[in-house]
């Protein structure tokens, strides 16, 4: 039996305002409100309780033993869920996650990743040199959206020809929207293209383990846990993980950094100043996090905030709101490229941080640098900004960007 809300957790609130209404203003003000009067919430129409603050969702972050992230183990789906997420680090609890992340994490190292540098950059250049003669572009579809899936391609080792289709499915996975989530029809449509990246992958899998090369998916068919080798579902979905979140967050944290530095009239002050770089990235992930929300269940009964929350619970943790919350970030609305110490949750927390941090780091870095020095006046388009409506996700889906020569 569910707990009995306690005051200031009731289970009445009105719903959240879209993001795209006015840029998260709105959506802003009300994350506030719940921090203040409703930090641990349940939603009465889907049973979900959500946690608002940042002491709270750093703190579930960090317990997975109280906040598992299988969640397929509520789903409907049961075990059929499982075959579909194992491998998934996102979907894992250790000690089965801690040994398939050590596995490949010498690859995203800091020292790693700083090898593919002059790749990333020349892969910046081509993209910018289609758009050299042209008054503007869509920062999405020519830069932040085939710069990340063309290095994360290259480091698996698919083939470069494959890029376009493998950033095409990607794009109909995000425009899964929140209205879809009770359309059958949508969902299938979402199956079915997961379907097909799977098929696709597990071919190449199966092409390395025929014809190994020294790209990752080779080494995850040579791979071994405690003496067993990986299987091919397990493998397979891996690179899926890898795949997917290698390169569409990327996409999603360039373009809100652009968005976000044009909101500041910060464009001009990081093309001259540089060393900015690294600090504007940072609050980005605070200011405008890509991933919004991260999905637990709770294995126990829990205390959170006062609020009893029982076993065998869906609960959702806010790094949207949490990485606002006022009693962590002195002034949090404001963007300030300087903050310090800014331990935003914007790539997660605990055992799930994001693997490929250091990756995205340098590939943002090395795109904006190369972006404000080819167009040196380069503005975001006035004009409606289209966002993804996929729940858990913030960013522009386009962002058209003028320069002004």
């Amino acid at each position: 039996m569910d707990a009995q809300p306690m005051l200031g957790t009731s289970t009445t609130a009105s719903p959240p305002p879209p993001f795209s209404l006015d840029h998260g203003r709105s959506l802003h003000a009300w994350l506030a409100r719940m921090r203040r009067d409703r930090p641990v919430h349940r939603d009465p129409w889907t049973g979900v309780w959500t946690l608002y603050r940042y002491a709270d969702v750093a703190a579930a972050a960090a317990d997975a033993s109280a906040f598992s992230s299988e969640t397929w183990r509520l789903s409907p789906g049961g075990l059929g869920t499982q075959a579909l997420t194992v491998g998934n680090l996102t979907a894992m609890d250790p000690p089965r996650h801690r040994l398939l992340r050590n596995l490949v994490s010498p690859w995203f190292t800091a020292r790693a990743v700083a090898r593919l540098a002059p790749r990333i950059e020349q892969i910046a250049e081509e993209l910018l040199d289609r758009v050299a003669d042209q008054d503007g572009m869509d920062l999405v579809q020519g830069l932040s959206r085939p710069l990340p899936v063309m290095v994360i391609s290259d480091l698996l080792g698919l083939p470069r020809s494959d890029c376009d289709q493998l950033g095409d499915w990607a794009d109909r996975l995000m425009s899964f929207d929140g209205t879809d989530a009770r359309d059958l029809a949508a969902q299938q449509r979402s199956a079915d293209i997961q379907r097909t990246v799977l098929d696709y992958l597990r071919g190449q899998f199966r092409r390395r383990q025929a014809a190994p090369g020294d790209d990752l998916i080779s080494q995850l068919t040579r791979a071994d846990i405690e003496g067993q080798r990986l299987g091919e579902d397990e493998a397979v979905n891996f690179v899926n993980l890898l795949l997917l979140a290698g390169h569409v967050t990327t996409t999603q944290m360039l373009a809100n950094l652009v968005l976000s530095l044009d909101e500041h009239d910060l464009l001009g002050a990081v093309r001259d100043g540089p060393a900015l770089i690294p600090g504007a990235i940072e609050e980005t992930l605070r200011y405008r996090p890509v991933i919004s929300s991260n999905m637990r269940i709770t294995t126990r009964p829990v205390t959170v905030a006062g609020q009893s929350v029982p076993a065998r619970q869906f609960v959702s943790l806010s790094f949207l709101s949490a990485n606002r919350d006022e009693q962590q970030f002195p002034e949090p609305d404001r963007f300030d490229v300087r903050r310090h110490p800014n331990r935003h949750l914007g790539f997660g927390h605990g055992i799930h941080y994001c693997l490929g941090a250091p990756l995205a780091h340098l590939e943002i870095a090395i795109a904006l640098r190369a972006l404000l020095c080819r167009f040196p006046t380069c503005k975001v388009a006035g004009g409606q900004i289209l966002y993804y409506e996929m729940p858990g996700v913030v960013g522009p889906r386009s962002l058209p960007v003028v320069f002004q020569r």
